[in-house]
C-alpha cells in the first residue's frame, strides 16, 4: 500500500473518533467526558480498527474436509517470530466464514513452552494494551497494566525470573462468539528485565485434524496460507480445489 493510501486509512480511523467524541459531546467542547462517554469512544475506536477475514470453502473441497475431519485453524504473528499457538480452531465452518479481532490483549507468564499441548497459563492475566507494560513481581504476580514501554508493543518488566511470557487476544469466531484465548507463548523463557511483545496484524489459516484451540506448535502449517492485514482492515479467501487463492 503506498504512504498516501495508508495516511488516508490513518485519517479516516482519526475522524471516527472525531465523530463519536463530537456526537458524545453533542459538539460541546465544554463538557466532560463521563466515564461512560469514554467507553463509548473506546468501543468506537476499536470498531474502527477491527480486522476481519472471510475464508469461503468450494462445495468439494467442504465436503471432503468435513469427512475427513479437518478443522479451520487460525494462528496470529507476534514480532518476527514463528507462529506457535493455535489461536482459535472450528469444526462447525461452512462455505463462508467470518473471523474477526480487535485490539484487547491480555498478558501472562508460563511455565513451560511444549509443542502439541495446550497452553498452560502459570501467571494471574492481565488486561493490557498496546504502549503499556505490566510488572511481574518476585512473587511471580503480573500487575495491573500501565503506560509504558512502546507504543506498537505491550511490555513485560521481569522481577520475578525465569517465564515465559504469552498473549491473548479477544477474537469473534465463525460461530458469532467473543473470547479471549492466547496467540503467542515465547518459547524460550526470559530472564529478568523487560520483554517487548509487538503484535503483527498477519495471521496464519489453515486445515488441520485432532488440534485444539490453545495448542502449541513448533514446526509450520501444511496448506497454510499468511494473511497480512497490517494496512487493510478487510479480507478475503478462497480454499478450492485443495489450494488457496486471494478473492
Amino acid at each position: 500500500m503506498s504512504k498516501s493510501n495508508v495516511a488516508s486509512t490513518q485519517q479516516a480511523l482519526h475522524d471516527d473518533v472525531q465523530a463519536a467524541v463530537k456526537s458524545i459531546l453533542g459538539a460541546s467542547s465544554s463538557t466532560a467526558l463521563k466515564t461512560t462517554d469514554y467507553s463509548k469512544v473506546l468501543t468506537s475506536t476499536l470498531a474502527a480498527t477491527q480486522k476481519s477475514v472471510k475464508i469461503q470453502i468450494a462445495s468439494g473441497d467442504l465436503t471432503t474436509l468435513k469427512q475427513s475431519g479437518y478443522k479451520l485453524c487460525f494462528a496470529k504473528k507476534v514480532g518476527t517470530e514463528d507462529y506457535n499457538v493455535v489461536w482459535q480452531s472450528y469444526v462447525n465452518y461452512l462455505s463462508n466464514n467470518t473471523f474477526s479481532w480487535t485490539p484487547q490483549y491480555q498478558l501472562f507468564g508460563s511455565n513451560s513452552f511444549q509443542a502439541n499441548v495446550q497452553v498452560d497459563v502459570s501467571t494471574n492475566l492481565v488486561t493490557i494494551g498496546l504502549g503499556q507494560q505490566s510488572i511481574l513481581d518476585s512473587s511471580g504476580l503480573l500487575g495491573n497494566a500501565t503506560t509504558g514501554g512502546p507504543d506498537t508493543s505491550i511490555t513485560l518488566v521481569n522481577q520475578y525470573g525465569a517465564i515465559h511470557p504469552g498473549v491473548s487476544q479477544l477474537s469473534t469466531g465463525i460461530d458469532g462468539k467473543q473470547v479471549a484465548t492466547p496467540i503467542y507463548v515465547a518459547i524460550n523463557q526470559v530472564v529478568t528485565g523487560q520483554t517487548v511483545l509487538t503484535p503483527v496484524e498477519t495471521i496464519l489459516v489453515w486445515f488441520e485434524q485432532n488440534v485444539q484451540t490453545s495448542t502449541m506448535f513448533s514446526t509450520s502449517r501444511s496448506q497454510a496460507i499468511e494473511v497480512d492485514l497490517t494496512f487493510d482492515n478487510n479480507a478475503t479467501r478462497l480454499y478450492s480445489g485443495g489450494s488457496w487463492t486471494v478473492v
